[in-house]
């Protein structure tokens, strides 16, 4: 099961509950899945460094819990700490070579330095494991554009709109090909 469908499942049960997780842990302690469930709500809720030592917590009783290495990056990325992001996506890498979370958001900080081609690298690894994602096409596709290739640009933001997609995102792929603006990567998981 990949990252998203498990990070789905877990919102899924409405978990951002803050009660209900600190119940799951006094009831199971050595659960790294409780932290992990504690660390996305607190995340959610924008309290970003109970979430970072929730899923530090998950780690430390779970060394190859890839999904935590992914949310902690996130936190860390939204707080501006990309270099602790980075070197968490690669930890997740290290653990679950084909994540695609942990490759989708490199290339959100490579975008976010200006390293198109770098994010091209990214989002094209991304596809690898998870070819139906609109949004690694569609960030693909605007850095494609950064880096005036046209041709693939089209192609991917075309995929887009062959896949089923949020409408905001369809609207914005059906702006880009009519008016051949870009803008800069976003969509951080």
């Amino acid at each position: 099961m990949n990252f998203w469908k498990r990070w789905r499942q877990l919102f899924a049960r409405r978990r951002d509950d803050i009660a209900e997780c600190d119940r799951a842990i006094a009831q199971a302690p050595d659960d790294p899945v409780a932290y992990y469930a504690r660390g996305l709500a607190y995340a959610r809720q924008g309290d970003l460094p109970r979430a970072i030592a929730d899923y530090d917590q998950a780690i430390a009783l779970q060394p190859d819990y890839a999904d935590a290495y992914v949310c902690r990056g996130i936190a860390h990325a939204d707080r501006g700490d990309l270099d602790q992001a980075l070197a968490d996506y690669d930890q997740a890498i290290a653990l679950e070579p084909t994540h695609a979370a942990a490759y989708y958001n490199r290339g959100l900080i490579f975008a976010g330095r200006g390293d198109w081609e770098q994010a091209i690298v990214e989002w094209t690894m991304t596809l690898v494991f998870c070819p139906d994602d609109a949004l690694a096409y569609y960030n693909r596709g605007r850095a494609h554009l950064y880096c005036k290739d046209l041709e693939r640009a089209i192609a991917d933001l075309s995929r887009v709109l062959e896949l089923d997609c949020e409408p905001a995102l369809r609207q914005r792929v059906e702006t880009l090909l009519s008016l051949g603006e870009a803008s800069a990567p976003r969509g951080q998981r």
